[in-house]
């Protein structure tokens, strides 16, 4: 024992440094802990506070949707009334002509021509003024002409194109 209490005495500084150094050491350990702790306690209550807001963002769309999807079933159901109100009633057997929408929210439905009109079909009135008809012949070439036009005009969009790359 008696070495131990030489070496004690003659190094007790040193050995007391070192004692102190340890003890800064563990309170700086306890220090930083609790800063990270704080920290990641603060993160972890952020991602809760934004989970639950897109949440509550999920809800409010599906709450949304609902109520469109319910109002298109009821604008459904509603012309699908009027519109069975105005089939034929399959007991009697007969054809229901309704020629008159009767006071209801749905056009009647107008009366068509019996037949086609008994005029030729190669010459057509023509709309731009002149008097005379046009013959398919006529708008055969003109259809030629017109593909040509068109052709020429994306030839020249072609080459602008390329010039401005």
């Amino acid at each position: 024992m008696n070495w131990l209490n030489r070496f004690l005495l003659a190094n007790w500084s040193h050995i007391f440094d070192a004692l102190l150094l340890t003890m800064a050491l563990l309170c700086g350990m306890q220090v930083g802990e609790s800063r990270v702790q704080k920290d990641w306690d603060a993160e972890k209550q952020k991602i809760a506070l934004a989970q639950a807001r897109q949440e509550q963002r999920v809800a409010d769309v599906r709450l949304t949707q609902s109520q469109i999807t319910q109002e298109i079933s009821n604008e459904y159901a509603k012309r699908s009334k009027l519109l069975a109100d105005r089939q034929p009633d399959a007991h009697v057997g007969g054809v229901c002509n309704i020629t008159t929408a009767g006071g209801r929210d749905l056009p009647a439905v107008p009366d068509g021509p019996t037949r086609a009109d008994a005029a030729s079909t190669d010459p057509l009135p023509a709309t731009s003024g002149n008097a005379g008809a046009v013959s398919c012949e006529q708008m055969s070439k003109d259809a030629a002409q017109t593909t040509l036009m068109l052709i020429e005009i994306q030839r020249w969009y072609e080459r602008e194109s390329k010039t401005l790359q």
